[in-house]
């Protein structure tokens, strides 16, 4: 703008001498002769200025293209990276929605006997903030929602937990048809498919299970997950098998 308001002054300046030379008054023919080679010189210095003015213009605006240019080719590339990175944080929203859904729909049961997957979509989650692209307000927003759903699944778990309603069970039979013991319990494929757990099953039924050599037909046994005995576990075993040394008659000599 600054550029073509010089060009404005310096074409005014060039009308003003043009017009000052016809209302000049009668002058000498030396006197004339000097203004008119004057004139003409500013006049020649104005043209030279314009020239550079407008040769100054012209460079700035190649300047403004070469930038415009570099600028569209930065915001190309830029969405072409951003694209890339974007791809599989899509994927990976999608797959955590999907696997949300599913686990949405579940019954209380199946939700317990699927527990371990809410820690993978937790995973999931965490490693979808990795991605670049998360911060962009959407995806952020995507995933925020995720995480709150994923908060309730973990809530109504640990309320199935709490009341106990999703603990697996097990009804004694018969000793002469299924020869029930909590050895043999616990000896079971669907069980614990370990008969050295049945510890577990004394200590999550204490309730029911007095001594633990004593089991009745048709008790509904909730059976713990199944893992290594806990300290507490082993401290009752041992306990049992010192009752059973101090009960045993004393060896004849």
């Amino acid at each position: 703008m600054k550029y073509i308001i010089r060009l404005s002054i310096i074409a005014a300046l060039v009308s003003l001498y043009a017009f000052s030379s016809f209302a000049q008054e009668e002058m000498t023919k030396e006197a004339w002769q000097a203004q008119i080679t004057e004139l003409t010189t500013k006049r020649n210095d104005l043209k030279n200025q314009f020239a550079a003015l407008q040769k100054e213009v012209a460079d700035l605006q190649k300047q403004d293209a070469d930038k415009a240019q570099a600028l569209k080719q930065c915001q190309d590339a830029l969405a072409s990276a951003q694209g890339e990175q974007e791809a599989p944080l899509i994927a990976k929203l999608d797959a955590i929605d999907a696997r949300l859904n599913e686990l949405s729909r579940l019954s209380n049961q199946d939700l317990w006997a699927r527990k371990a997957e809410l820690d993978s979509v937790q995973n999931w989650i965490n490693d979808a903030y990795k991605n670049p692209s998360s911060a962009i307000q959407k995806y952020q927003e995507r995933l925020q929602g995720e995480q709150s759903r994923l908060d309730a699944l973990k809530k109504t778990l640990a309320d199935i937990i709490a009341s106990g309603e999703a603990t697996p069970t097990y009804t004694v039979g018969t000793w002469a048809r299924d020869r029930d013991c909590l050895w043999n319990i616990a000896k079971k494929p669907k069980i614990y498919d370990n008969p050295f757990l049945w510890p577990k099953i004394w200590q999550g039924n204490r309730d029911q299970i007095k001594n633990p050599d004593v089991i009745h037909q048709g008790q509904k046994l909730k059976i713990p997950p199944k893992a290594a005995l806990t300290r507490d576990e082993k401290s009752a075993l041992n306990r049992y098998w010192s009752r059973k040394h101090a009960q045993a008659p004393a060896a004849k000599p």
